[in-house]
């Protein structure tokens, strides 16, 4: 199908950022003046308080300006990517993103420089606003090194960065897996379906050819994984951090403390949960041997339910039903004044996200298909659009944006709760075990899977700051060690190749960010207990939070405190009350 066969009302109209190409080249001009006027603050932002308001304005308004045309360009590129316009418009926001990256490199070291005057300012009522965002430049000062310093690193940064974007653009090539005696390509889009397959040969093949080809590649992956966390430790270390992980939770206040607390519950408390689970799918799949290339196989046939748009929507309005009606009139204008673009089509990039800017609607791009998947990723993202909905609704642009810690809540919470409401309204219990299936799939790879990889990507930084030796086989033999160690004795991995697989992770590269996959699937667990239990405001206080707050105190402020075992404890009973459920289907 062609974009333009596609109905109107399944495409996005993005008029809410610009409603023609003429409008975005005057956005671009507004761009380039905004940062010119900001270049030449230079030297006066601290002036007097007039001058540091007047800088402030203009900074979230060339912010604003330049969000509006990096979003507009991108969105445009992922429907239509071979479009000559759109690749001009998209090059003429990144030169902007780049350019104003270095034109306003002294902003930070002008305004520490003058930190009395400016803490002054900032009890001024009119400087209210700005007290967070400038909070967050003060707690830097500790970690901030003189101008040379900071030339030198920024200088460095592009070397350390070298690692990561040499492993983004490197593609793999794997040997074929014969399927019906044909060969079947093979890579990390369809490994996935080949570890589905019935046929236990199959599996076994595309799991061998896969992480096989990443051991015989694994001397230079190594170089780069390790590479990558040398970096991290030599800046974490030059910028007086105790450690990497140290440096990473900073940015978020959070301690190394609960970055601990996620990984003991996941990988010691709890870890028997997972493995029970294993052992069960070992049991169901009728196996004398539980390999893991088996752990993918279906324990329940997919449910043959499809759904129109239409729908899913009538569906949607009574799982959230829960959250009120200002978030269903929220939802409603989603739907019917074009927030989405739901269909396949030529060109359009895969996969599905929410994306908008401060002055625009919280567009949904998606791939939609009709199955569960569809309707489970509808929710999903609309949970993104409706929390930046409230956040833009009741923050100024400069403390609207939420930070990536909190991202996943909003959307996990419309989850579990389409997951409640579709379990609690169906008879067919085919369909329920389906739903359960799918949501102990989904709870596996955030409570158990990230963590464990949480785990490796500490302890190799660990071994590094130690001054041990680290090759390719210490990554690998960690990476053995801990995969055995998190599923279980239940399952059987090839011990030749399977440490390998510690370099087709690219969240290794992303400094520290999967222990969040869990902390925001406790977090939404919690908060989707309260909605169930009557209580919706913590929720929707938290919705219209957006970035006003370090993303921690935003939830403690909203009545989930991640620092709680009984977040992380109600999370895991949920999952082992979950896993009794699907037994008990799957008996009858």
């Amino acid at each position: 199908m062609k974009r333009e066969e596609v109905l109107s009302q399944y495409k996005w109209d993005l008029s809410s950022l610009f409603p023609n190409q003429d409008a975005f080249d005057e956005n671009i001009r507004r761009c380039e003046e905004l940062l010119t006027a900001l270049k030449q603050m230079e030297g006066s932002i601290c002036k007097d308080c007039e001058s540091f308001i007047a800088y402030m304005e203009t900074s979230e308004a060339f912010g604003s300006c330049l969000d509006n045309a990096y979003v507009y360009a991108k969105m445009c590129c992922d429907v239509e990517p071979e479009k000559a316009l759109n690749q001009q418009n998209l090059a003429k926001a990144e030169l902007l993103l780049n350019t104003q990256q270095s034109e306003l490199a002294f902003v930070d070291l002008e305004l520490i420089r003058h930190k009395e005057i400016v803490d002054e300012y900032l009890k001024q009522p009119a400087c209210k606003d700005f007290r967070y965002p400038i909070s967050c430049v003060w707690k830097t000062i500790p970690h901030r090194l003189d101008e040379a310093g900071e030339k030198m690193l920024a200088d460095m940064q592009d070397i350390c960065d070298n690692a990561q974007r040499t492993y983004q653009s490197w593609r793999v090539t794997f040997k074929d897996v014969m399927v019906d005696g044909k060969p079947q390509f093979l890579n990390g889009a369809t490994l996935r379906e080949f570890l589905r397959n019935p046929d236990a040969q199959v599996r076994k093949d595309a799991y061998t050819n896969y992480f096989s080809e990443y051991k015989r590649l694994s001397a230079p992956m190594s170089n780069l994984l390790i590479g990558h966390a040398k970096g991290q430790v030599f800046n974490a270390h030059t910028r007086h951090f105790n450690s990497a992980l140290e440096a990473s939770l900073f940015e978020d206040d959070a301690d190394k403390k609960l970055f601990d607390k996620v990984c003991i519950m996941a990988n010691e408390k709890y870890i028997s949960g997972f493995h029970a689970y294993n052992a069960l799918k070992k049991e169901l799949l009728e196996l004398d041997e539980l390999h893991y290339y088996d752990l993918n196989v279906p324990l329940v046939k997919n449910a043959e339910i499809h759904y129109t748009i239409e729908e899913c929507f009538a569906i949607l309005d009574e799982a959230l039903k829960p959250l009120g009606d200002d978030y269903l009139s929220k939802l409603h204008q989603a739907r019917d004044n074009q927030w989405i673009d739901f269909m396949t089509h030529e060109g359009k990039r895969p996969g599905a996200y929410s994306w908008g800017t401060y002055t625009s609607n919280a567009y949904v791009m998606m791939n939609f298909t009709g199955g569960y998947d569809s309707l489970s990723t509808l929710a999903h993202e609309l949970g993104h659009s409706m929390h930046s909905t409230y956040s833009n609704e009741n923050n100024r642009s400069m403390l609207a944006g939420y930070r990536i810690f909190v991202a996943e809540v909003a959307s996990t919470v419309n989850e579990i709760l389409l997951n409640r409401y579709l379990l609690s309204t169906s008879d067919n219990d085919e369909y329920k075990a389906y739903i359960l299936y799918n949501l102990l799939e989904q709870l596996v790879g955030t409570l158990y899977r990230q963590p464990m990889f949480a785990q490796f990507e500490a302890q190799l930084h660990e071994k590094i700051e130690k001054g041990e030796a680290v090759s390719n086989q210490t990554c690998m033999d960690l990476f053995l060690r801990l995969s055995k160690e998190n599923y279980g004795p239940e399952v059987l991995l090839d011990e030749t190749i399977h440490g390998a697989g510690c370099y087709y992770v690219p969240h290794f590269y992303y400094n520290f960010y999967v222990y969040k996959y869990t902390l925001g699937m406790s977090v939404a667990l919690s908060f989707a207990q309260k909605i169930l239990s009557g209580n919706t405001s913590d929720y929707l206080s938290f919705l219209k939070m957006g970035g006003s707050e370090s993303p921690i105190d935003e939830l403690i402020h909203s009545g989930v405190d991640p620092n709680n075992d009984e977040v992380y404890n109600d999370a895991f009973t949920f999952f082992a009350q979950t896993l009794e459920e699907f037994k008990e289907l799957m008996k009858k």
